[in-house]
């Protein structure tokens, strides 16, 4: 009887632990569209040589995040995702902006061009409205914490280089509960 159970229990609770696990496919379409898919047999033929392949499991995800903390700035590292190419670069966490603004050097890197972008006027802190584009990305990511189809603002720069590429804003910022722990230099994430 006990071994009956025991088959039982494995046999009930083995679906779930297929759940935590998935691969994600992405892939760029003709027309320059990233396309993700959670099922390999989903991509057409002809890109299926040319695809990436994300294996997520979000129960052995990290729960922090490291920071950097240099003059009470707080420097996130973030990972960009843009039509297949993907950039490594470090943003001042901002709560004070509402969406998150990389510099032209970042977008460069990661190949944005001009007639991808939006003009934009944006009110910057100190009241001034200047000139930036909107576009939107593949994906943002802060350790664990991924946001697809992210919108972005690109601001041009004429002062000296600040040490960071952009402002973290709170359209990433507010969808992850989040917790600044300053003397371990981490962002602790609630969920």
């Amino acid at each position: 009887m006990t071994r009956l159970l025991i088959i039982l229990q494995i046999l009930l609770f083995q679906p779930f632990a297929l759940v935590a696990q998935a691969d994600f496919f992405q892939y760029t379409d003709r027309d320059g569209t990233v396309v993700m898919v959670d099922d390999e047999s989903k991509i057409p033929k002809e890109f299926r040589k040319k695809t990436r392949t994300t294996r997520s499991d979000p129960t052995h995800g990290s729960k922090t995040t490291a920071v950097r903390i240099k003059n009470n700035q707080v420097l996130v590292p973030v990972r960009f995702s843009y039509r297949n190419t993907s950039v490594d670069a470090w943003l001042l966490l901002d709560t004070g902006a509402s969406t998150t603004l990389i510099s032209t050097a970042l977008a460069d890197r990661l190949g944005i061009k001009a007639a991808s972008t939006q003009r934009r006027l944006s009110q910057v802190a100190d009241g001034r409205v200047v000139q930036t584009f909107r576009t939107t990305l593949d994906y943002m990511a802060v350790g664990p914490k991924l946001q697809h189809n992210t919108e972005v603002n690109i601001m041009p720069s004429n002062g000296p280089t600040t040490g960071f590429d952009g402002l973290l804003g709170m359209n990433f910022l507010g969808d992850f509960p989040y917790h600044l722990d300053m003397n371990n230099q981490t962002i602790e994430w609630q969920h």
